[in-house]
C-alpha cells in the first residue's frame, strides 16, 4: 500500500481543492489505525482509493477519490462498501465523515449510501467553506 502513496497524492491533486501531500498520505498509510483500499485499472494505474481511520468502535472516512475517467461507474460505491464491511468485521459500529458544504455531488453520493446528516462545522476548510458532518450506523 505504501507503494501507492505517490499515485494517491497525484489523484489528490486532481480531486481536491486542498489536497494531501505525498508525505501526508504516506503518514496516514503507516498508522495501525488506518484502513486504505485501492483500485487499479488493468494497466496498473491507480483508479481510486478510500482512506478510513479506526478508533475503538468508530471509524472516520478521511478521503475518497476516483480518477475522473473512472467516475460514475460504481467504483467509489464499491470502495466505500468494502471499507465499511471490513470495519464492521473489525468491530466498528459507527462511521463519520466530513464533506464540503459546496460539494453537492459528494453530498448526494453519501446520502444515497445511507449516511445521515449529523451537524455542521462552520468555516472548517482553509478557504472558509463549512463542513457537513455525516454519520452512518453500520
Amino acid at each position: 500500500m505504501a507503494a501507492d502513496a505517490g499515485a494517491m497524492a497525484a489523484l489528490e491533486l486532481a480531486s481536491f481543492p486542498h489536497p494531501w501531500t505525498r508525505a501526508q498520505v504516506a503518514s496516514e498509510l503507516a498508522l495501525a489505525s488506518s484502513l486504505a483500499l485501492v483500485a487499479h485499472d488493468a494497466d496498473g494505474a491507480l483508479a481510486g482509493y478510500v482512506l478510513f481511520r479506526r478508533l475503538l468502535d468508530e471509524a472516520e472516512l478521511l478521503r475518497l477519490a476516483v480518477a475522473r475517467e473512472r467516475q460514475r461507474r460504481g467504483l467509489a460505491t464499491a470502495l466505500v462498501a468494502r471499507g465499511l464491511d471490513e470495519l464492521r468485521a473489525a468491530g466498528c459500529a459507527t462511521a463519520f465523515l466530513e464533506v464540503r458544504a459546496d460539494n453537492a455531488a459528494a453530498i448526494g453520493f453519501y446520502e444515497r449510501g445511507g449516511w445521515q446528516f449529523a451537524g455542521r462545522r462552520s468555516r472548517y476548510y482553509p478557504d472558509g467553506v463549512d463542513a457537513l458532518l455525516y454519520r452512518r450506523v453500520m
